[in-house]
């Protein structure tokens, strides 16, 4: 990268969001530790117990660029919109407690896009502990407005995207806030959080850029993590069951979701809460299955009238500074 005028390169920002897994953390901060960008910070949002020793550890990592905050209420969402709120750059990318990055040009990756203007947020490759690409994707994958529900986090060519996951997504921040940032009620870190958020972003600024070399491993740790309450395969938890039934209920009221394009979506619903292979291998398990998606679909019809938790409804007083 020797040659490049580094003040034309954005401030950067990466926020994460932690429950439960402070040596996984730890090791995700050993990697960014070693990143070739000048201008960055990293804002940590603690939630469930967290120690005075756990955070010392964290600030022998990463130095003065970490700043820790603690959550009362632990929420994915929340703790984003935290992030968003006490983020000092003007990028913000969000990160999962339990990657893996591998390139210490991953920053880069990133940052290098928001040189043009127009770009909104970036969404890097996601790869599962496999570490499997993949070089084609599915014909309906080009769709303009329902191609994302199939097309492949671990893509291995560049694209446009209306979508992007929340391990590996980064924003303006300036324009993130402008949509309302995350919404806190889906509750926990259910299912299609970053969709919500990723559709309000696009349809006001435009698609996200997909870019495979800003790439990271996804380990999906079986415990701890601000989404993991319940394995989101088989019979799901009635939060991600409820956060997926909200999305879809919330972007029809709010033209994220046409009519005519809910048919990808009751179809990616019921594919992925009840018609999952787990499920195929036994009738008791589509029966509880179906039942539970009945349970998700009440749940979000609450939600619904409640109406939605953005970024402005954070209270400073539920959060603090370590």
């Amino acid at each position: 990268m020797s040659g490049i005028n580094e003040s034309r390169w954005p401030s950067l920002t990466v926020m994460i969001p932690s429950l439960g897994r402070d040596e996984r953390l730890q090791a995700t901060a050993r990697d960014l530790a070693r990143q070739d960008y000048p201008g960055w910070e990293c804002v940590i949002v603690l939630q469930g117990q967290a120690s005075e020793a756990q955070v010392s550890r964290l600030r022998a990592i990463l130095g003065e660029r970490l700043r820790v905050f603690h959550a009362d209420e632990a929420n994915a969402s929340l703790a984003r919109n935290i992030g968003l709120l006490e983020a000092r750059s003007e990028v913000v990318l969000f990160l999962d407690d339990d990657v893996v990055i591998a390139d210490p040009d991953f920053l880069r990756h990133h940052a290098g896009h928001y040189r043009a203007p127009e770009v909104p947020g970036v969404v890097g490759q996601v790869l599962g502990p496999d570490r499997a690409v993949r070089d084609e994707r599915h014909p309906w994958s080009h769709h303009p407005r329902n191609g994302w529900l199939y097309f492949p986090s671990n893509f291995n060519h560049p694209a446009h995207v209306r979508n992007g996951t929340s391990c590996n997504l980064s924003v303006r921040k300036e324009w993130a806030l402008a949509v309302g940032g995350m919404d806190a009620q889906f509750e926990k870190g259910a299912h299609r959080e970053e969709s919500d958020f990723c559709l309000r972003l696009t349809d006001r600024y435009g698609l996200l850029v997909f870019d495979p070399k800003a790439s990271l491993v996804h380990l999906g740790e079986p415990s701890g993590g601000c989404r993991n309450w319940g394995m989101n395969s088989g019979v799901h938890p009635v939060h991600h069951v409820a956060g997926e039934w909200y999305f879809i209920l919330k972007g029809i009221r709010g033209g994220q979701i046409l009519w005519r394009d809910l048919p990808h979506h009751l179809f990616a619903l019921i594919r992925r809460q009840i018609l999952n292979r787990p499920n195929l291998q036994s009738l008791r398990s589509l029966w509880r299955a179906s039942r539970r998606s009945l349970e998700g679909l009440r749940a979000a019809l609450g939600k619904l009238r409640a109406g939605p938790r953005p970024v402005g409804t954070v209270r400073r007083d539920r959060y603090r500074s370590w």
